[in-house]
């Protein structure tokens, strides 16, 4: 990731900020949002997330994830999701993002592998470093919106900090660019963008990491084409195993995300997730709906 520049947030504004969205962008009826919590009981969920878990364990880059144990936590107040941690002998191996739909049953938001995942207190810890904030801070929550819309929210002597959730990285956002990002996220359909429940994993290609800045054609050259409801282009150049970058700028243009593409994933149901890498080192890796990725950034050879 690239930083363009630093905003520092006061707590009052971020706080308005983040009533203004959980209570009004995501437009959920008191019902629907009691319903989705009804049904997504600690037993179904345990059972929903083995299921995901066993489909990807079958492939060589998920081994470690055989007979892993898993522990589970909301995101966060009002979100109906959950961060699933998976372990093997008390080290994390990799971790899923599992939301309840409001029918009852559960979607695939994200997943990945590595020791580091989303959220990760010792990415936190960094975060905290760089801001040259004592330890523990005045407060932290995490926020979560999609795969890269993904923060912890740290508040600090009156003052607040949004940090990316896997890098720590300070965002440069203020509580109106993110309620716009938010907004925008609103109107993405989670039914066209992420796996449903009973979805098996049918198909997967794993490809060598390597330095997403050993290049820079984001800068050089034009994007792949991507044509709605095809994207043949770009997995015909995958399936020959090129080197593809992945970019994305958000709050107008202040932050840019840039990733490897490191293979992709595609389930019965016909979603397909790829595999980015923010390094070179192949220890972290997410796997990102492609729909979602199409929709906010742009891939280059």
């Amino acid at each position: 990731m690239m930083r363009k520049k630093f905003i520092k947030l006061t707590a009052a504004c971020v706080l308005t900020a983040l009533v203004l969205y959980t209570g009004g962008i995501q437009q959920q009826s008191a019902a629907a949002s009691a319903y989705a919590l009804a049904t997504a009981s600690r037993q179904p969920l345990q059972k929903q997330v083995q299921h995901f878990v066993d489909e990807l364990a079958m492939q060589p880059h998920f081994a470690k994830w055989k007979q892993a144990s898993l522990e589970i936590t909301p995101i966060g107040p009002g979100m109906h999701g959950w961060l699933v941690l998976v372990k093997q002998k008390r080290e994390t191996v990799g971790y899923l993002i599992v939301h309840a739909t409001e029918e009852g049953g559960y979607r695939l938001g994200e997943y990945g592998t590595g020791s580091h995942p989303l959220f990760d207190e010792q990415t936190l810890a960094i975060s905290l470093k760089q801001l040259e904030l004592l330890q523990p801070p005045g407060q932290t929550e995490r926020l979560y919106v999609h795969p890269l819309l993904a923060a912890w929210n740290i508040t600090e002597n009156q003052n607040n900090y949004i940090t990316d959730a896997a890098s720590g990285e300070l965002l440069p956002v203020q509580p109106e660019e993110w309620l716009a990002a938010a907004a925008e996220a609103a109107n993405l359909q989670a039914g066209s963008i992420q796996a449903p429940d009973d979805a098996k994993l049918i198909k997967h290609l794993t490809l060598p990491s390597f330095n997403p800045y050993a290049k820079l054609p984001w800068l050089t050259k034009a994007p792949l084409a991507l044509h709605a409801g095809s994207y043949s282009t770009l997995f015909a150049k995958i399936n020959n195993k090129e080197q593809l970058r992945y970019t994305a700028e958000l709050f107008d243009g202040q932050m840019l995300y840039v990733w490897s593409v490191a293979g992709y994933n595609k389930w019965d149901s016909g979603h397909i997730y790829i595999a980015l890498e923010a390094s070179e080192d192949g220890s972290e890796r997410r796997y990102i709906p492609l729909t979602l990725l199409a929709g906010l950034g742009h891939f280059y050879r």
